[in-house]
C-alpha cells in the first residue's frame, strides 16, 4: 500500500509539473464550448395529452337502442396511436404548413439560425415539384443593402441556376419548374442578409416529421396518448402538435359519419322496398274487404279464432323472424355491401356473435383503408382475409337458420292447417282474408323495425364526436431540454483537465524508450549506481564552476563506484545496448572528477567503430591504441596521451583506425595492456563497444573488473534494457551496474 501511495503521488507531482499543457487544454477546451454555447440554440419540448374514449358508449340515450353497440367500434389507445401518427396524417400537416421548406440565416461566420413563420424571404413554388422531387434542393440567397439579389440553386449533381443584381420578388424558371421568390414582413431593408433555403419532397419531409414528433402511451393505467415534439421555436411547435392533434380529431369524426352513413343508405333502400311491400298488401285487405262485403271481420273472427290466436301469433313471430334473416343473407350476398357492416337478425342466435365479430373487423378495415397509403396494404389484406371467411361461416350459420325457420313455419302452418280443418264451418273469405291480414302486420313489423335503426342511425351521424378528447393543449416546458451554456462550460472544463491525463496515460502505455529512472527499475533489478542530467547543447566536459547539480551527480557516481570496487579491482568498463547512449561522454566526466580527486586515472577507448575521445578532448597524439595492438614494437608509454582540463590533468589511450573485426580486442596484446596500466593507475575507466549480443558480453568481461551499462532517456529502447537481465546471467559478470544518462533536472529525480 505505501507503494501505491508513493507512486500515486509520484503521478501527481508529474501532472503538476505539466501544468503547462492542462492550462492549454483546458483554456482551448473552454473556448470550444464558448463557440458551441453560442452556436447551439437553446431546444424545448412542448407536449400535448390526448384522452382516448368511446365515442359509441359515451352517450346514455344511444345505448338505450337495443343495436348501438353493433354499429360502432371500442376505442383502444393502441390502435389510436397508429392513426395519430400515420403517414397520411403527417403529411397533410407537412402540405398545410410547408414543412418541406427549410429557412436557414447566416449571422456570422459561426452562427445559424433556423427561421420558421417569421422568415425574411420565402420561396412559392407550385405542389406538383415537391410531390416528384427525388432530391433536396438548396437556395442559397444573398441580399446586400441595396436590396440587390444573388440566387444560387444547387441539386445533387451541382448548380442548376444561378442569377445576379435582381431586386425581389423574382420568378425563376428552373428544369425542376417555376420558383418565386419573395421578401416577407420580418425583412429588413437596411441590413443585407444572407439564408439558405431547403427544399425537399412532401414524402421526404412527412418521414422526417414523423421521426421529430414522438406520440406515446406515458401510462398503461389510462388511456392517455402524449404527443411531443422538440423544436427551437416553441410558438411554431405548438402550432404544429395542436393541428396534429385537431387533424386526428376530425378524421374520427369524419370516419364515423362515414360508417354510419353507409348504414342509413341501405337501411333507405330497405324501407323503400318495405315501404312498397306493405302498401300492395294493405291494398290487397282493401280490394278483398270490397270484393266479399266485409266490414268488420276482426271482430267476427275474435270470437272464433280465439283458441288459434297463440298459433297465429307464433306463426306471424316466425315468418317474421324468416324475413329477417332472408334480409339479412340478401345482405350478405351482395357485393355492393361486402366490406359494410350488417344488422344482427332475429331467430338466429348462433349467428349473432359472428356478425358482432365481423362487424369489429369491418370497423378496424374502415381505419385501416382510411389511413394506408395503398389499398395494397399487407395488414388491410389480412384484415380482407379474414372477412371472407367469416362471411363465408355466417352464411353457412343463416343458411342453418333459415333451414330451422322454414321447418319451424312448416310446424307452424301444419298446426295452423289442423285448426283449420276443426274450424271448417269458418267461411273460406275469412281465412283468405287473414292470411292476406297476416302478411300486413309481417310488412308493418319490419317497417317499423328499419325506421328504428334509421332514426338510431341519424341519432349516431348527428352526435359523431371525436375519440380523443384534449387534457392539455400544447404547451413547453420551462427549461431547455438541451445543454445549458454553464453544463458546457463545465463539461469542456471536465474535458480540459482530462485529455492532457490521457494523453499522458496513452503515450506512456505506448512508449518505447525509457524516459526516467524509475522506467528502468521496473524493468531490471539491475542496481542503477549513478544518474546524469540532459546537458545544455555543446557541452561536453563539466568542469568546477559549471553546472553544480551534475557535478553532484558524478561525485555520487565515482563515491558509487569506489564503495563497490577495492585497490584490486580498479578496470570499470562503461558500456551501452545501443549507439548513441552517451557512454564516451559520461567515460571522459568520469575520468576528470577522479581526478579532481586526486586519483592517477586513465582513459582507455576500446570502441573503435566510434571514435570520439580525440575530438572530445581536442587532442592528438601519433601512437594510438590500434599501433599497440597490431604492432609489439609499441610499448605502453608510447600510445598514452597527457589530458588537461582546467586545473585537472589524466592520462587517455585512444583508440585509432577502426579495426575490419573485434578479435584484436580479445587479443593477449589488450590484456597485457592492461595488466601494465594497473601497475601505474587508481583507476582504469574504458569507454568500451556497444555490446550487440552475448559474445560480445563475454569478451568485455574477460578485461575489465566491473561493467556499467549507459542507458539514456527517450533513446535507449525498453527491449534493449531487458537485455540486461540475460546478461547478468552470464557468470564471468561479478560486478554490473547502470548509469541513467539524460534523465529529467535533477532536483526533480530526488523528489522522485
Amino acid at each position: 500500500m505505501r507503494e501505491e501511495k508513493k507512486s500515486l503521488g509520484d503521478r501527481i507531482h508529474f501532472y503538476i509539473s505539466k501544468w503547462k499543457y492542462f492550462a492549454v487544454s483546458i483554456v482551448a477546451c473552454l473556448i470550444l464550448g464558448g463557440l458551441i454555447s453560442y452556436i447551439k440554440s437553446p431546444i424545448y419540448e412542448i407536449d400535448a395529452n390526448v384522452l382516448i374514449t368511446d365515442n359509441d358508449t359515451q352517450s346514455d340515450f344511444l345505448r338505450s337502442f337495443s343495436m348501438a353497440d353493433m354499429f360502432g367500434g371500442k376505442a383502444s389507445a393502441d390502435e389510436e396511436l397508429l392513426l395519430i401518427s400515420s403517414y397520411s396524417l403527417f403529411n397533410d400537416v407537412v402540405k398545410q404548413y410547408d414543412i418541406n421548406k427549410v429557412y436557414i440565416i447566416k449571422k456570422n461566420l459561426l452562427k445559424r439560425i433556423r427561421a420558421y413563420e417569421d422568415t425574411p424571404v420565402k420561396i412559392e413554388c407550385d405542389n406538383s415539384i415537391p410531390d416528384t422531387l427525388s432530391s433536396q434542393l438548396i437556395f442559397k440567397v444573398k441580399i446586400n443593402d441595396k436590396g440587390l439579389a444573388k440566387i444560387t440553386g444547387k441539386d445533387k449533381n451541382g448548380t442548376f441556376i444561378e442569377i445576379k443584381d435582381k431586386h425581389l420578388p423574382l420568378s425563376l424558371s428552373t428544369i425542376y419548374g417555376k420558383f418565386r421568390f419573395d421578401t416577407t414582413e420580418y425583412y429588413d431593408k437596411d441590413e443585407s442578409l444572407n439564408i439558405a433555403i431547403l427544399l425537399e419532397s412532401y414524402a421526404a419531409a412527412t418521414e422526417k416529421l414523423q421521426k421529430l414528433i414522438e406520440c406515446y402511451i406515458p401510462s398503461r393505467k389510462a388511456n392517455v396518448i402524449t404527443v411531443s415534439m422538440k423544436c427551437t421555436d416553441k410558438d411554431y411547435a405548438k402550432k404544429i402538435v395542436n393541428t396534429i392533434v385537431d387533424e386526428y380529431n376530425l378524421r374520427g369524426i369524419e370516419d364515423t359519419r362515414n360508417r354510419n352513413q353507409i348504414t342509413a343508405g341501405f337501411i333507405d333502400v330497405r324501407l323503400n322496398e318495405i315501404a312498397n311491400e306493405l302498401n300492395s298488401t294493405e291494398i290487397a285487405v282493401e280490394n278483398y274487404k270490397n270484393d266479399n262485403n266485409i266490414i268488420d271481420l276482426v271482430a267476427d273472427a275474435q270470437y272464433i279464432f280465439t283458441k288459434k290466436g297463440t298459433i297465429d301469433e307464433a306463426l306471424v313471430t316466425a315468418e317474421t323472424e324468416y324475413e329477417i334473416l332472408e334480409m339479412t343473407r340478401e345482405l350478405m350476398n351482395d357485393p355492393a355491401h361486402r366490406y359494410q357492416l350488417i344488422p344482427t337478425p332475429y331467430g338466429a342466435e348462433a349467428a349473432v356473435a359472428a356478425i358482432e365479430e365481423y362487424n369489429k373487423l369491418v370497423l378496424e378495415r374502415m381505419k385501416l383503408e382510411n389511413n394506408a397509403k395503398t389499398n395494397n396494404n399487407a395488414a388491410l389484406r389480412t384484415i380482407s382475409g379474414q372477412l371472407d371467411a367469416m362471411r363465408e361461416n355466417i352464411n353457412a350459420t343463416l343458411d342453418r337458420s333459415l333451414a330451422s325457420a322454414r321447418v319451424k313455419l312448416h310446424d307452424l302452418r301444419e298446426q295452423m292447417n289442423e285448426s283449420d280443418t276443426r274450424l271448417g264451418k269458418l267461411p273460406r273469405q275469412e281465412r283468405e282474408f287473414l292470411n292476406i291480414k297476416r302478411q300486413q302486420i309481417v310488412k308493418e313489423n319490419l317497417y317499423l323495425f328499419l325506421l328504428k335503426q334509421r332514426e338510431e342511425t341519424s341519432l349516431r351521424i348527428a352526435n359523431s364526436i371525436p375519440k380523443g378528447t384534449i387534457i392539455d393543449k400544447a404547451y413547453a416546458l420551462t427549461k431547455p431540454i438541451n445543454m445549458g451554456p454553464a453544463m458546457i462550460l463545465f463539461i469542456a472544463l471536465v474535458f480540459g483537465v482530462m485529455l492532457p491525463i490521457a494523453f499522458f496515460y496513452i503515450k506512456d502505455a505506448l512508449k518505447s524508450k525509457i524516459i526516467s529512472k524509475k522506467d528502468i527499475e521496473k524493468i531490471t533489478d539491475t542496481p542503477i549506481i549513478g544518474e546524469i542530467s540532459n546537458l545544455p547543447k555543446n557541452s561536453l566536459i563539466i568542469n568546477d564552476t559549471q553546472h553544480e547539480s551534475i557535478q553532484r551527480q558524478l561525485k555520487s557516481l565515482c563515491a558509487n563506484i569506489q564503495f563497490l570496487t577495492n585497490s584490486n579491482k580498479k578496470v570499470i568498463a562503461l558500456t551501452s545496448l545501443q549507439d548513441g547512449d552517451g557512454k564516451s561522454f559520461i567515460a571522459v566526466n568520469l575520468a576528470n572528477r577522479f581526478a579532481q580527486q586526486g586519483k592517477k586515472v586513465v582513459l582507455v577507448e576500446l570502441d573503435m567503430c566510434n571514435c570520439t575521445i580525440a575530438d572530445m578532448l581536442n587532442v592528438s597524439t601519433s601512437k594510438e591504441l590500434s599501433h599497440y595492438l597490431y604492432s609489439d614494437d609499441v610499448k605502453v608509454n608510447d600510445v598514452i596521451t597527457k589530458v588537461n582540463i582546467g586545473n585537472n590533468s589524466f592520462d587517455a589511450i585512444i583508440a585509432g583506425e577502426t579495426p575490419t573485426n573485434y578479435a584484436p580486442i580479445a587479443s593477449e596484446r589488450v590484456e597485457s595492456l592492461l595488466d601494465e596500466l594497473r601497475k601505474t593507475y587508481d583507476y582504469i575507466i574504458i569507454d568500451g563497444f556497444s555490446i550487440k549480443n552475448d559474445n560480445d558480453a563475454i569478451i568485455l568481461s574477460k578485461i575489465c573488473d566491473m561493467i556499467l551499462f549507459v542507458c539514456r532517456s527517450k533513446h535507449t529502447s525498453i527491449n534493449n534494457v531487458k537485455k540486461i537481465n540475460s546478461i547478468r546471467k552470464i557468470s564471468e559478470f561479478k560486478k554490473i551496474g547502470i548509469i541513467a544518462n539524460g534523465t529529467t533536472h535533477y532536483k526533480s529525480l530526488e523528489k522522485q
